[in-house]
Parts: structure tokens; sequence; C-alpha cells
């Protein structure tokens, strides 16, 4: 999780060239250690660039679809993570807004704990959320709020439909508050890194093997390989855990919500 919070807070200009460096020079140490060794050993000389061709297009064809696959579900899940706050402060908003139709004092007693339960999330949760910790203090505010509005019996038509859509937009609330502390806790996990880890040096490992007299051309080679494997393994990387670190998805859908409801109210 360290490496990870300093991963996500550095700059990507800086991350991704120091990456590169370090796949690509390792890359090239093992090609020069190598290729010295066939060279000394006799073995370059009974490589069939042919057969080593095709079984090289087989490894870093499985292995391209496998990091694809995993880059692609760290991508969604990335994603996700966004979205679930998004519809998080919009059922904010739409809950704010259909309190509206209580009468006083439990209009202001309700709209004083979806205040402060906003505030909660960008004050406290949010900063919990960058560390990788799942917050819980919310989960008191949002009781007292459902014992007033449980409390509540309404006695007219209208205010039955009403009392019935609050009720209705308050529990799609508390999913999507779940869903977004699960998602605190989204990451690749370690068999799938494995996976990727192991199938970069494989797949690096199997350019060694080509016979190529001219030693630009077989390090051209393998460090384009490597460079593409860095990259990929930077984009798995920065977004695992979609919230930590300053450049995980932030509260700023929450303090729109604030700006525009909460801290100004509507006007009837």
């Amino acid at each position: 999780m360290n490496i990870m919070m300093w991963l996500h807070d550095l700059s990507a200009w800086l991350v991704v060239p120091a990456m590169f460096i370090l796949f690509v020079g390792i890359s090239l140490v093992g090609l020069i250690m190598a290729r010295r060794w066939s060279r000394r050993s006799g073995l370059c000389t009974l490589v069939d660039n042919g057969v080593v061709g095709w079984l090289f297009s087989a490894i870093l064809g499985i292995y391209s679809i496998a990091i694809g696959l995993v880059a692609v579900a760290s991508w969604s899940k990335a994603a996700e993570a966004s979205q679930v706050a998004s519809n998080e402060a919009a059922e904010l908003a739409a809950l704010y807004r259909d309190l509206g139709g209580y009468a006083e004092p439990l209009q202001g007693q309700l709209k004083a704990l979806l205040t402060r339960y906003t505030r909660y999330v960008i004050d406290e949760a949010w900063p919990l959320q960058r560390r990788g910790q799942i917050p819980h203090g919310g989960t008191e505010i949002l009781h007292d709020f459902q014992h007033l509005l449980f409390d509540f019996e309404p006695a007219l038509e209208r205010q039955k439909i009403l009392h019935a859509e609050t009720l209705h937009a308050f529990n799609t609330l508390i999913e999507f508050r779940r869903l977004r502390l699960e998602a605190v806790s989204y990451a690749v996990p370690g068999t799938l890194w494995c996976v990727v880890l192991i199938g970069a040096l494989l797949a690096i490992g199997s350019s060694y093997v080509f016979s190529i007299e001219s030693l630009l051309v077989h390090v051209t080679m393998t460090g384009l390989l490597a460079a593409m494997i860095a990259l990929l393994v930077y984009f798995i990387a920065i977004n695992d855990y979609p919230y930590l670190g300053a450049k995980g998805v932030g509260p700023e859908a929450y303090e729109l919500v604030l700006h525009d409801l909460v801290a100004r109210p509507a006007t009837p």
C-alpha cells in the first residue's frame, strides 16, 4: 500500500520515465549477459530464427491478451469507482430537494443532517480514502437521519407520495455509499500481478533467444518491448485503488452538491 501511495502521489512525468529506465535497463543488462553467454557456449550458431520467431510470437500473443485483459479490468474498476461517487452525490442532491416538501421543524432537522453528512464525506471520509482506509463515520449520521425519517407519519395523500419517494431516494443513497466504501479497496489481485510481472520476464527473456549479429538491432527490439510493457504496467498500477493518493478520484461531485444545494438553498 505504501508503494501504491507513493506511485499515486508522484507526477506521471516522473513515474513513467522512471519505469521505462527500470524495465529497459534491466532488460538490456539481461540481453547483454545472454548474448555473451550464448556466444561463449556456441549456442548462437544453433538458433533457428524462424522457429524462435514463431515461439516468440506465441508467447508475446498470449502475454498481450493477458496483460490487456488486466489493464481493461483495472480501468473498468477505476471508472466504476468514479461513477459510484458521482451517483452518490447526485442522490444526495435529489434527496435534499425532496426534503423541501416536509414541514418544519422536520425539514430543517433532516437537511441539517444531510448537510453534515456531505461535509463529512468531503472533509473526513475522503482524506481517509486517499490513504486507502475505509471511513465509517458517516454511519451514525445516516442512522440519525433514518430515525427521523422513519418516525414521520404522513397524513395527506400528497405527503404519502412525497414520503415514499424520499424513502426510495434514501435507500438508493445507502446503496451507493456501500458501493463507494467497497471501491476504496478495489485493486488488482496479487495473483494477477504475478501473471503480469512473470509474463513480462518471459516475454522479454524470449527476445534474447534470437540470433542477431547487430547488437544495436537486438537492443532496439528488446528495449521497445520492455518500454511497452513498462507503460502497460504503469497503466495498471495507477488504476489500482482508485481513491488512493492525490491523483485518485476526488470529492468534486460532493463539493458541487454542497455549493449548489446546501450552501445555497433553492428558492420556492
